[in-house]
């Protein structure tokens, strides 16, 4: 096998491939990319899979001699980093060397045979949507830090999908925040009845990272397809899967409180602010202490903001307006500024029942406007836990 790449074309797309890379060091062609192509080809595929996702692409090259073989990613794309020359030669003889060529620098790896790279599944599904690359990568980016890393529940390692009646809705929560992002947009479906569209699936965190950084387009649109065990996610240039979380997400709706008795409303980057301040004590790892909480005192017109710590304390005072009783309550600081960082609203609303229930956050703009009978409030939901004080 000998081909020939552009080396921006190369390292882009290699780059990109790591993503379906096993770190796990089981198997040798999960480390792999997969470069298969045949003689007098204008094109050459480059494959990963790590038997829970997989990352497919064609890339142009010159291809003197076809093959299908396995180079090591991680050190492939290293080397291409550091290579001179405009051109990339791959020359892959009959023991099994791979010759990386640039310029005078050369450099020597060992490659497997295509034929022991893991069996792809079928990457194709009769249900799927169409949907702007922007548009998705802004939901995610506004959902993903709900996502739970650990939990006993695996449906709460990823973000649910949901797609009905010409709107997508993605939810994520870790037990200690809750986080829905909806919107109205143009969904493609790739069914010839539009009014079938009816999806529901969990998608793994880990994935919805990777998928984000394969983004790199907004005006591009990615077509999601939903097979039976996997989703396939389809870019201009990129194919990229993963494995679904099996089983039913949590009744999420079922713990929103659908009736508060306090309602704030506040300047959102104020409050940002004032919280940047407020972890500088709260999240002081000096002696060991244990991360402490954030106190939020809602006394008429102003937010009262407070925290004590084993080095120190901080106060400071943030402007509302309130209806409702007044209410002390307290959080952990870090997961209250995920919540209001992620929001996109100029002032948002803060609804509350008591000290030991949880607080929806949503966009306050327009609250007071008449809605359509099918039109949501709004865009985004958040909802954070507190904390019990002494």
């Amino acid at each position: 096998m000998r081909v020939t790449f552009e080396k921006e074309i190369l390292e882009n797309a290699v780059n990109d491939s790591l993503c379906a890379v096993s770190d796990k060091n089981t198997y040798p062609a999960l480390e792999c990319i997969r470069f298969r192509c045949e003689t007098g080809d204008a094109l050459c595929s480059l494959t990963t899979f790590d038997l829970n996702k997989g990352f497919l692409t064609e890339i142009p090259a010159e291809v003197e001699r076809g093959g299908n073989y396995l180079v090591n990613a991680a050190k492939l794309n290293r080397i291409i980093k550091f290579l001179p020359d405009r051109q990339v030669t791959l020359d892959i003889n009959d023991k099994n060397i791979v010759k990386v060529s640039s310029g005078r620098a050369k450099f020597e790896l060992h490659a497997l045979e295509g034929e022991s790279f893991p069996n792809i599944p079928e990457l194709d599904g009769e249900r799927g949507f169409t949907v702007s690359s922007n548009i998705l990568k802004t939901m995610l980016g506004q959902v993903y830090f709900a996502i739970a890393v650990t939990d006993q529940r695996p449906m709460l390692c990823g973000a649910f999908f949901q797609v009905t009646d010409g709107r997508l809705k993605i939810v994520s929560c870790d037990g200690n925040r809750l986080a829905i992002r909806e919107t109205s947009c143009a969904l493609g479906n790739r069914n010839r009845d539009e009014s079938d569209l009816n999806l529901s699936f969990i998608v793994p965190g880990k994935t919805l990272s990777q998928l984000t950084r394969l983004m790199t387009d907004p005006e591009e649109e990615i077509t999601v397809i939903l097979a039976r065990k996997h989703v396939i996610f389809r870019l201009s240039q990129k194919i990229f899967f993963s494995r679904l979380i099996d089983g039913e997400y949590i009744d999420y709706n079922r713990v929103i409180p659908k009736e508060t008795k306090i309602d704030v409303v506040v300047d959102r980057l104020s409050f940002i602010a004032s919280l940047e301040r407020a972890s500088l004590v709260t999240e002081d790892k000096s002696l060991g202490q244990v991360k402490s909480h954030v106190k939020f005192e809602f006394e008429d017109g102003l937010l009262k903001v407070s925290s004590e710590s084993l080095s120190g304390s901080v106060y400071d005072e943030v402007p509302i307006e309130k209806s409702g009783d007044d209410l002390t309550i307290g959080f952990n600081c870090r997961y209250f500024l995920d919540a209001l960082k992620s929001a996109d609203s100029e002032k948002i609303k803060i609804s509350m029942i008591s000290p030991l229930m949880s607080v929806v956050i949503t966009a306050a703009e327009g609250k007071d406007e008449k809605k359509n009978e099918n039109e949501e409030k709004t865009d985004y939901l958040y909802m954070v836990c507190p904390v019990r004080m002494n």
